[in-house]
């Protein structure tokens, strides 16, 4: 009688122990899945970023330059498969991508459009621009527009 109530006594051990190891996979799969996804959005983000980087940096090359320097620049499609929005105004380069938001800084400076409006200018995917240096009424304006 002992000997089956012993065997009994593993048989829970051992599915108490297995429910346990389970749990701990389940808990340590679920982690892994969360850590994988924040990952690829911090990719998506650090795309957003330099992509935004390089803008305005040519933003302020195409100013340092002086009056009648321009440059091209081309926007991917998306990024890292992902849509993402671009705006650029007086102070920077904005953008957001699955949410998230980013912003690099530019030279201060009068920003237009090709009609000469001066706000935010939202650029889209998978287009070329072109960013001029041009002098209008004896000030400098940065002129941003769509080849």
């Amino acid at each position: 009688m002992m000997e089956e109530c012993e065997k009994g006594v593993f048989t829970v051990d051992f599915l108490v122990s297995f429910l346990w190891l389970f749990f701990i996979i389940l808990f340590l799969a679920s982690m892994a899945s969360y850590r994988m996804d924040y990952a690829n959005e911090e990719r998506s983000l650090t795309g957003l970023r330099v992509l935004m980087d390089e803008l305005a940096g040519d933003i302020n090359i195409v100013l340092a330059g002086g009056p009648g320097h321009e440059m091209t620049f081309t926007l991917p499609s998306n990024i890292d498969g992902s849509r993402y929005q671009l705006w650029v105004n007086s102070s920077g380069v904005y953008g957001i991508i699955n949410g998230r938001h980013g912003k690099s800084p530019i030279y201060p400076c009068i920003l237009t459009d090709s009609h000469g409006n001066n706000r935010a200018i939202t650029l889209k995917p998978g287009t070329t621009y072109k960013i001029k240096n041009l002098r209008e009424n004896n000030r400098t304006v940065i002129m941003i527009e769509a080849e």
